[in-house]
Protein backbone atom coordinates (compact mmCIF):
# COMPACT_ATOMS: atom_id res chain seq x y z
CA UNK A 1 0.00 0.00 0.00
CA UNK A 2 2.81 2.40 0.92
CA UNK A 3 4.66 1.62 -2.30
CA UNK A 4 1.55 2.37 -4.33
CA UNK A 5 1.00 5.58 -2.41
CA UNK A 6 4.55 6.74 -3.09
CA UNK A 7 4.18 5.81 -6.72
CA UNK A 8 0.91 7.73 -6.92
CA UNK A 9 2.59 10.83 -5.56
CA UNK A 10 5.71 10.42 -7.69
CA UNK A 11 3.85 10.37 -10.99
CA UNK A 12 2.31 13.80 -10.38
CA UNK A 13 3.86 16.46 -12.63
CA UNK A 14 5.73 19.60 -11.67
CA UNK A 15 3.72 22.03 -13.75
CA UNK A 16 3.56 24.32 -10.74
CA UNK A 17 7.33 24.85 -10.90
CA UNK A 18 7.11 25.73 -14.58
CA UNK A 19 4.35 28.25 -13.89
CA UNK A 20 6.27 29.85 -11.05
CA UNK A 21 9.29 30.27 -13.29
CA UNK A 22 7.16 31.54 -16.17
CA UNK A 23 5.46 34.22 -14.10
CA UNK A 24 8.84 35.80 -13.36
CA UNK A 25 9.88 37.66 -10.22
CA UNK A 26 6.41 37.63 -8.68
CA UNK A 27 7.14 34.26 -7.07
CA UNK A 28 9.88 34.03 -4.44
CA UNK A 29 12.61 31.46 -5.05
CA UNK A 30 12.60 30.29 -1.45
CA UNK A 31 8.99 29.05 -1.87
CA UNK A 32 9.81 26.82 -4.84
CA UNK A 33 10.18 23.12 -3.96
CA UNK A 34 13.46 21.35 -4.53
CA UNK A 35 13.50 19.59 -7.90
CA UNK A 36 12.17 16.06 -7.56
CA UNK A 37 10.42 16.71 -4.24
CA UNK A 38 6.73 17.37 -3.55
CA UNK A 39 5.43 20.56 -1.98
CA UNK A 40 5.15 20.41 1.79
CA UNK A 41 2.26 21.75 3.84
CA UNK A 42 4.49 24.60 5.02
CA UNK A 43 5.34 25.55 1.42
CA UNK A 44 1.70 25.50 0.38
CA UNK A 45 0.82 27.69 3.35
CA UNK A 46 3.63 30.11 2.50
CA UNK A 47 2.38 30.39 -1.10
CA UNK A 48 -1.16 31.15 0.05
CA UNK A 49 -0.06 33.70 2.65
CA UNK A 50 2.08 35.49 0.10
CA UNK A 51 -0.20 35.55 -2.91
CA UNK A 52 -3.83 35.00 -1.88
CA UNK A 53 -5.90 37.94 -3.18
CA UNK A 54 -7.89 38.33 0.05
CA UNK A 55 -4.66 39.14 1.89
CA UNK A 56 -3.70 41.72 -0.71
CA UNK A 57 -7.08 43.33 -0.18
CA UNK A 58 -6.40 43.56 3.56
CA UNK A 59 -2.99 45.07 2.88
CA UNK A 60 -4.57 47.73 0.69
CA UNK A 61 -7.06 48.54 3.46
CA UNK A 62 -4.20 48.95 5.94
CA UNK A 63 -2.36 51.29 3.58
CA UNK A 64 -5.51 53.37 3.14
CA UNK A 65 -6.06 53.60 6.92
CA UNK A 66 -2.44 54.68 7.44
CA UNK A 67 -2.99 57.42 4.88
CA UNK A 68 -6.01 58.59 6.89
CA UNK A 69 -3.76 58.89 9.95
CA UNK A 70 -1.50 61.26 8.01
CA UNK A 71 -4.56 63.21 6.90
CA UNK A 72 -5.62 63.62 10.53
CA UNK A 73 -2.10 64.72 11.51
CA UNK A 74 -2.28 67.44 8.85
CA UNK A 75 -4.44 69.50 11.23
CA UNK A 76 -1.35 70.06 13.41
CA UNK A 77 0.47 71.84 10.57
CA UNK A 78 -0.17 75.28 9.07
CA UNK A 79 -2.31 75.53 5.98
CA UNK A 80 -0.86 77.83 3.30
CA UNK A 81 -2.89 79.00 0.31
CA UNK A 82 -2.38 81.41 -2.55
CA UNK A 83 -5.51 83.51 -2.99
CA UNK A 84 -6.62 85.90 -5.71
CA UNK A 85 -9.88 87.81 -5.48
CA UNK A 86 -11.88 90.41 -7.38
CA UNK A 87 -14.71 92.42 -5.77
CA UNK A 88 -16.97 95.22 -6.98
CA UNK A 89 -18.34 96.99 -3.91
CA UNK A 90 -18.93 100.33 -2.20
CA UNK A 91 -16.16 101.83 -0.10
CA UNK A 92 -18.11 103.74 2.56
CA UNK A 93 -15.83 102.71 5.34
CA UNK A 94 -12.95 104.53 3.66
CA UNK A 95 -15.29 107.38 2.75
CA UNK A 96 -16.28 107.84 6.39
CA UNK A 97 -12.65 107.94 7.34
CA UNK A 98 -12.00 110.66 4.80
CA UNK A 99 -15.15 112.78 4.72
CA UNK A 100 -17.83 111.20 6.91
CA UNK A 101 -20.23 110.72 3.98
CA UNK A 102 -21.94 107.64 2.50
CA UNK A 103 -22.65 106.97 -1.14
CA UNK A 104 -23.64 104.27 -3.57
CA UNK A 105 -20.52 104.45 -5.69
CA UNK A 106 -19.05 101.02 -6.53
CA UNK A 107 -15.34 100.40 -6.94
CA UNK A 108 -13.34 97.52 -8.42
CA UNK A 109 -11.04 95.85 -5.93
CA UNK A 110 -8.25 93.35 -6.62
CA UNK A 111 -6.09 91.33 -4.20
CA UNK A 112 -3.53 88.53 -4.50
CA UNK A 113 -1.10 86.87 -2.11
CA UNK A 114 -0.42 83.98 0.24
CA UNK A 115 -2.35 83.34 3.43
CA UNK A 116 -1.59 81.07 6.38
CA UNK A 117 -3.90 79.55 8.98
CA UNK A 118 -2.80 77.57 12.00
CA UNK A 119 -4.92 75.63 14.46
CA UNK A 120 -3.77 76.87 17.87
CA UNK A 121 -6.05 74.96 20.23
CA UNK A 122 -9.17 72.88 19.65
CA UNK A 123 -9.69 71.10 22.99
CA UNK A 124 -8.48 67.72 21.70
CA UNK A 125 -10.39 67.53 18.44
CA UNK A 126 -7.29 66.85 16.36
CA UNK A 127 -5.72 64.52 18.93
CA UNK A 128 -8.92 62.47 19.18
CA UNK A 129 -9.23 62.26 15.40
CA UNK A 130 -5.63 61.05 15.14
CA UNK A 131 -6.25 58.44 17.85
CA UNK A 132 -9.37 57.17 16.07
CA UNK A 133 -7.50 56.66 12.82
CA UNK A 134 -4.51 55.04 14.51
CA UNK A 135 -6.76 52.55 16.26
CA UNK A 136 -8.43 51.89 12.90
CA UNK A 137 -5.01 50.95 11.55
CA UNK A 138 -4.54 48.47 14.41
CA UNK A 139 -8.01 47.06 13.84
CA UNK A 140 -7.28 46.60 10.13
CA UNK A 141 -3.97 44.91 10.95
CA UNK A 142 -5.85 42.47 13.17
CA UNK A 143 -8.31 41.94 10.30
CA UNK A 144 -5.31 40.91 8.20
CA UNK A 145 -4.33 38.44 10.94
CA UNK A 146 -7.89 37.06 10.96
CA UNK A 147 -7.76 36.58 7.19
CA UNK A 148 -4.35 34.90 7.46
CA UNK A 149 -5.81 32.44 9.95
CA UNK A 150 -8.74 31.69 7.68
CA UNK A 151 -6.50 31.24 4.63
CA UNK A 152 -4.13 28.97 6.54
CA UNK A 153 -6.96 26.81 7.88
CA UNK A 154 -8.47 26.51 4.39
CA UNK A 155 -5.10 25.46 2.97
CA UNK A 156 -4.65 22.80 5.65
CA UNK A 157 -8.15 21.42 5.18
CA UNK A 158 -7.74 21.33 1.40
CA UNK A 159 -4.25 19.81 1.72
CA UNK A 160 -5.46 17.03 4.02
CA UNK A 161 -8.48 16.47 1.79
CA UNK A 162 -6.19 15.83 -1.18
CA UNK A 163 -4.26 13.25 0.85
CA UNK A 164 -7.48 11.68 2.09
CA UNK A 165 -9.00 11.32 -1.38
CA UNK A 166 -5.70 10.06 -2.81
CA UNK A 167 -5.60 7.30 -0.23
CA UNK A 168 -9.20 6.41 -1.01
CA UNK A 169 -8.23 6.15 -4.68
CA UNK A 170 -5.50 3.69 -3.72
CA UNK A 171 -7.98 1.70 -1.62
CA UNK A 172 -10.37 1.60 -4.58
CA UNK A 173 -7.57 0.45 -6.89
CA UNK A 174 -6.59 -2.30 -4.48
CA UNK A 175 -10.22 -3.39 -4.25
CA UNK A 176 -10.33 -3.67 -8.04
CA UNK A 177 -7.23 -5.86 -8.01
CA UNK A 178 -8.85 -8.11 -5.40
CA UNK A 179 -12.00 -8.39 -7.52
CA UNK A 180 -9.97 -9.18 -10.63
CA UNK A 181 -8.22 -12.01 -8.80
CA UNK A 182 -11.52 -13.39 -7.54
CA UNK A 183 -12.98 -13.17 -11.06
CA UNK A 184 -10.07 -15.21 -12.41
CA UNK A 185 -10.61 -17.74 -9.63
CA UNK A 186 -14.34 -17.95 -10.38
CA UNK A 187 -13.63 -18.47 -14.09
CA UNK A 188 -11.12 -21.17 -13.26
CA UNK A 189 -13.58 -22.99 -10.98
CA UNK A 190 -16.30 -22.73 -13.64
CA UNK A 191 -14.05 -24.06 -16.38
CA UNK A 192 -13.03 -26.92 -14.09
CA UNK A 193 -16.70 -27.63 -13.49
CA UNK A 194 -16.48 -27.19 -9.70
CA UNK A 195 -18.45 -23.94 -9.45
CA UNK A 196 -21.58 -22.66 -11.21
CA UNK A 197 -21.69 -19.87 -13.78
CA UNK A 198 -23.48 -17.56 -11.33
CA UNK A 199 -20.28 -17.12 -9.33
CA UNK A 200 -18.52 -15.78 -12.43
CA UNK A 201 -21.38 -13.39 -13.06
CA UNK A 202 -21.34 -12.18 -9.46
CA UNK A 203 -17.58 -11.65 -9.60
CA UNK A 204 -18.03 -9.58 -12.77
CA UNK A 205 -20.74 -7.51 -11.07
CA UNK A 206 -18.52 -6.93 -8.03
CA UNK A 207 -15.69 -5.85 -10.31
CA UNK A 208 -17.95 -3.37 -12.12
CA UNK A 209 -19.10 -1.97 -8.79
CA UNK A 210 -15.47 -1.58 -7.68
CA UNK A 211 -14.63 0.20 -10.93
CA UNK A 212 -17.54 2.57 -10.36
CA UNK A 213 -16.23 3.33 -6.86
CA UNK A 214 -12.81 4.05 -8.36
CA UNK A 215 -14.33 6.55 -10.80
CA UNK A 216 -16.00 8.33 -7.92
CA UNK A 217 -12.84 8.27 -5.84
CA UNK A 218 -10.79 9.76 -8.67
CA UNK A 219 -13.37 12.48 -9.22
CA UNK A 220 -13.32 13.32 -5.50
CA UNK A 221 -9.54 13.52 -5.72
CA UNK A 222 -9.72 15.95 -8.65
CA UNK A 223 -12.25 18.09 -6.78
CA UNK A 224 -9.92 18.13 -3.78
CA UNK A 225 -7.06 19.26 -6.05
CA UNK A 226 -9.21 22.10 -7.37
CA UNK A 227 -10.07 23.15 -3.83
CA UNK A 228 -6.38 23.17 -2.90
CA UNK A 229 -5.53 25.37 -5.88
CA UNK A 230 -8.31 27.72 -4.87
CA UNK A 231 -7.10 27.80 -1.25
CA UNK A 232 -3.62 28.69 -2.49
CA UNK A 233 -5.01 31.57 -4.53
CA UNK A 234 -3.88 30.02 -7.83
CA UNK A 235 -5.81 31.04 -10.91
CA UNK A 236 -4.63 28.13 -13.06
CA UNK A 237 -5.69 24.52 -12.72
CA UNK A 238 -2.40 22.94 -11.71
CA UNK A 239 -1.39 19.41 -10.77
CA UNK A 240 1.59 19.15 -8.44
CA UNK A 241 2.86 16.64 -5.92
CA UNK A 242 2.38 17.21 -2.19
CA UNK A 243 3.99 15.51 0.77
CA UNK A 244 1.91 12.85 2.52
CA UNK A 245 1.62 13.84 6.20
CA UNK A 246 -1.71 12.19 6.96
CA UNK A 247 -0.17 9.56 9.22
CA UNK A 248 -1.09 9.72 12.91
CA UNK A 249 1.12 11.77 15.22
CA UNK A 250 -0.20 12.50 18.69
CA UNK A 251 -0.91 16.17 19.46
CA UNK A 252 -0.63 16.63 23.20
CA UNK A 253 -2.60 19.57 24.58
CA UNK A 254 -5.10 20.22 27.35
CA UNK A 255 -8.36 22.14 27.14
CA UNK A 256 -7.30 24.70 29.78
CA UNK A 257 -4.29 25.71 27.68
CA UNK A 258 -6.45 26.10 24.58
CA UNK A 259 -8.96 28.30 26.40
CA UNK A 260 -6.26 30.44 28.00
CA UNK A 261 -4.47 31.17 24.73
CA UNK A 262 -7.67 31.57 22.72
CA UNK A 263 -8.85 34.40 24.99
CA UNK A 264 -5.52 36.26 24.93
CA UNK A 265 -4.06 35.73 21.46
CA UNK A 266 -7.02 35.73 19.12
CA UNK A 267 -6.83 38.65 16.66
CA UNK A 268 -10.61 39.04 16.79
CA UNK A 269 -10.37 40.11 20.45
CA UNK A 270 -7.43 42.41 19.77
CA UNK A 271 -9.37 43.94 16.90
CA UNK A 272 -12.35 44.69 19.13
CA UNK A 273 -10.02 46.17 21.76
CA UNK A 274 -8.60 48.53 19.12
CA UNK A 275 -12.09 49.50 18.00
CA UNK A 276 -13.08 50.18 21.61
CA UNK A 277 -10.08 52.47 22.10
CA UNK A 278 -10.99 54.24 18.88
CA UNK A 279 -14.58 54.63 20.07
CA UNK A 280 -13.39 56.09 23.38
CA UNK A 281 -11.51 58.69 21.33
CA UNK A 282 -14.70 59.25 19.31
CA UNK A 283 -16.50 60.11 22.56
CA UNK A 284 -13.83 62.69 23.37
CA UNK A 285 -14.13 64.08 19.85
CA UNK A 286 -17.89 64.46 20.24
CA UNK A 287 -17.47 66.12 23.66
CA UNK A 288 -14.95 68.56 22.20
CA UNK A 289 -17.71 70.07 20.08
CA UNK A 290 -18.94 71.80 23.27
CA UNK A 291 -15.73 73.82 23.47
CA UNK A 292 -14.30 76.71 21.37
CA UNK A 293 -11.53 76.58 18.79
CA UNK A 294 -8.69 79.06 18.50
CA UNK A 295 -7.14 79.64 15.08
CA UNK A 296 -4.33 81.96 14.06
CA UNK A 297 -4.00 83.53 10.63
CA UNK A 298 -1.57 85.65 8.66
CA UNK A 299 -1.59 87.04 5.14
CA UNK A 300 0.58 89.04 2.80
CA UNK A 301 -1.57 90.59 0.11
CA UNK A 302 -1.20 92.96 -2.80
CA UNK A 303 -4.41 95.02 -3.03
CA UNK A 304 -5.70 97.90 -5.06
CA UNK A 305 -8.38 99.26 -7.40
CA UNK A 306 -6.45 98.17 -10.50
CA UNK A 307 -4.15 95.27 -11.30
CA UNK A 308 -1.44 97.74 -12.33
CA UNK A 309 -1.83 99.75 -9.11
CA UNK A 310 -1.48 97.28 -6.19
CA UNK A 311 -0.08 97.93 -2.72
CA UNK A 312 1.08 95.32 -0.22
CA UNK A 313 -0.49 94.77 3.17
CA UNK A 314 0.65 92.39 5.90
CA UNK A 315 -1.87 91.18 8.48
CA UNK A 316 -1.91 88.94 11.55
CA UNK A 317 -4.86 87.81 13.58
CA UNK A 318 -6.63 85.12 15.56
CA UNK A 319 -10.15 83.74 15.56
CA UNK A 320 -11.89 82.33 18.60
CA UNK A 321 -15.00 80.37 17.64
CA UNK A 322 -17.35 79.58 20.53
CA UNK A 323 -20.25 77.19 19.85
CA UNK A 324 -23.45 78.55 21.40
CA UNK A 325 -26.18 76.31 20.00
CA UNK A 326 -25.94 73.47 17.48
CA UNK A 327 -29.49 72.22 17.48
CA UNK A 328 -28.65 69.54 20.10
CA UNK A 329 -26.35 67.78 17.62
CA UNK A 330 -23.39 67.76 20.05
CA UNK A 331 -25.27 66.02 22.86
CA UNK A 332 -26.69 63.46 20.45
CA UNK A 333 -23.24 62.81 18.97
CA UNK A 334 -21.93 62.09 22.47
CA UNK A 335 -24.87 59.76 23.16
CA UNK A 336 -24.32 57.95 19.86
CA UNK A 337 -20.60 57.50 20.55
CA UNK A 338 -21.23 56.13 24.05
CA UNK A 339 -23.87 53.72 22.76
CA UNK A 340 -21.47 52.49 20.09
CA UNK A 341 -18.87 51.80 22.78
CA UNK A 342 -21.42 49.77 24.76
CA UNK A 343 -22.18 47.84 21.59
CA UNK A 344 -18.49 47.01 21.05
CA UNK A 345 -18.11 45.82 24.63
CA UNK A 346 -21.14 43.57 24.23
CA UNK A 347 -19.64 42.25 20.99
CA UNK A 348 -16.47 41.39 22.89
CA UNK A 349 -18.39 39.36 25.47
CA UNK A 350 -20.30 37.54 22.74
CA UNK A 351 -17.06 36.92 20.84
CA UNK A 352 -15.45 35.37 23.92
CA UNK A 353 -18.39 33.00 24.24
CA UNK A 354 -18.08 31.99 20.57
CA UNK A 355 -14.30 31.55 20.85
CA UNK A 356 -14.72 29.35 23.90
CA UNK A 357 -17.30 27.27 22.03
CA UNK A 358 -15.00 27.00 19.01
CA UNK A 359 -12.07 25.95 21.19
CA UNK A 360 -14.07 23.31 23.08
CA UNK A 361 -15.56 21.90 19.88
CA UNK A 362 -12.11 21.65 18.28
CA UNK A 363 -10.72 19.93 21.37
CA UNK A 364 -13.58 17.45 21.54
CA UNK A 365 -13.22 16.80 17.82
CA UNK A 366 -9.53 16.02 18.35
CA UNK A 367 -10.22 13.60 21.19
CA UNK A 368 -13.01 11.91 19.26
CA UNK A 369 -10.84 11.51 16.16
CA UNK A 370 -8.01 10.16 18.31
CA UNK A 371 -10.27 7.45 19.72
CA UNK A 372 -11.62 6.63 16.24
CA UNK A 373 -8.09 6.24 14.92
CA UNK A 374 -7.28 3.64 17.55
CA UNK A 375 -10.55 1.77 16.97
CA UNK A 376 -10.29 1.86 13.17
CA UNK A 377 -6.70 0.63 13.30
CA UNK A 378 -7.91 -2.50 15.05
CA UNK A 379 -10.86 -2.73 12.68
CA UNK A 380 -8.54 -2.69 9.65
CA UNK A 381 -6.40 -5.45 11.14
CA UNK A 382 -9.41 -7.63 11.91
CA UNK A 383 -11.07 -6.88 8.56
CA UNK A 384 -7.86 -7.80 6.73
CA UNK A 385 -7.60 -11.04 8.66
CA UNK A 386 -11.26 -11.81 7.97
CA UNK A 387 -10.79 -11.12 4.26
CA UNK A 388 -7.68 -13.29 4.07
CA UNK A 389 -9.56 -16.16 5.73
CA UNK A 390 -12.61 -15.78 3.49
CA UNK A 391 -10.49 -15.49 0.36
CA UNK A 392 -8.40 -18.49 1.40
CA UNK A 393 -11.51 -20.57 1.93
CA UNK A 394 -12.78 -19.56 -1.50
CA UNK A 395 -9.47 -20.45 -3.21
CA UNK A 396 -9.61 -23.99 -1.87
CA UNK A 397 -13.25 -24.31 -2.90
CA UNK A 398 -14.76 -24.27 0.59
CA UNK A 399 -16.01 -20.71 1.01
CA UNK A 400 -18.75 -18.91 -0.88
CA UNK A 401 -18.36 -15.77 -3.05
CA UNK A 402 -20.87 -13.95 -0.85
CA UNK A 403 -18.60 -14.57 2.14
CA UNK A 404 -15.65 -13.07 0.25
CA UNK A 405 -17.71 -10.12 -0.92
CA UNK A 406 -18.86 -9.33 2.61
CA UNK A 407 -15.31 -9.54 3.91
CA UNK A 408 -14.08 -7.31 1.09
CA UNK A 409 -16.74 -4.68 1.78
CA UNK A 410 -15.88 -4.77 5.48
CA UNK A 411 -12.19 -4.31 4.69
CA UNK A 412 -12.85 -1.42 2.31
CA UNK A 413 -15.10 0.31 4.82
CA UNK A 414 -12.60 -0.22 7.63
CA UNK A 415 -9.82 1.36 5.55
CA UNK A 416 -12.06 4.29 4.53
CA UNK A 417 -13.09 4.85 8.17
CA UNK A 418 -9.45 4.85 9.25
CA UNK A 419 -8.52 7.36 6.55
CA UNK A 420 -11.49 9.55 7.55
CA UNK A 421 -10.38 9.43 11.20
CA UNK A 422 -6.85 10.50 10.23
CA UNK A 423 -8.25 13.40 8.19
CA UNK A 424 -10.55 14.50 11.00
CA UNK A 425 -7.67 14.40 13.49
CA UNK A 426 -5.47 16.61 11.31
CA UNK A 427 -8.29 19.08 10.68
CA UNK A 428 -9.17 19.19 14.39
CA UNK A 429 -5.53 19.95 15.18
CA UNK A 430 -5.54 22.79 12.65
CA UNK A 431 -8.77 24.17 14.14
CA UNK A 432 -7.23 24.10 17.63
CA UNK A 433 -4.24 26.09 16.39
CA UNK A 434 -6.61 28.61 14.85
CA UNK A 435 -8.71 28.74 18.02
CA UNK A 436 -5.59 29.58 20.04
CA UNK A 437 -4.55 32.33 17.64
CA UNK A 438 -1.25 30.60 16.88
CA UNK A 439 -1.31 31.63 13.21
CA UNK A 440 0.10 35.11 12.70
Amino acid sequence: MKKKRKAGVAVLSFQLILLLLWTGPVWAEDILPTAGKPLTLEQCTAIALKYHPSLRANQATIEASKARVEQALAAYYPQVNLNTTFNNSTSNYSAITRSGSNNWTFYDFYSAGPSLTQNLYDFGRTASNVTINRENVKANEEELAITRQGVTLNVKQAYFSVLQTLRLVLVAEETINQNKQRLEQARGFFQAGTRPKIEVTKAEMDLASAELNLIRAKNNYQVARVNLNNALGLRQGLDFAIEDVLDFKAYEIILEEILKLSLTQRPEIMQLKARQRGQEAAIKLAQASYYPTLTGNASYLYRGPEISDLYWDLSFGATLSIPLFSGFSSSNQVTEARSSLKNLRSQEENLKLNIRLEAEQAYLGLKEADERIRVTQKAVIHAQENYDLANGRYRVGVGSPLEVTDAEVSLTNARANHIQALYDYKVAQAKIEKAMGMIK
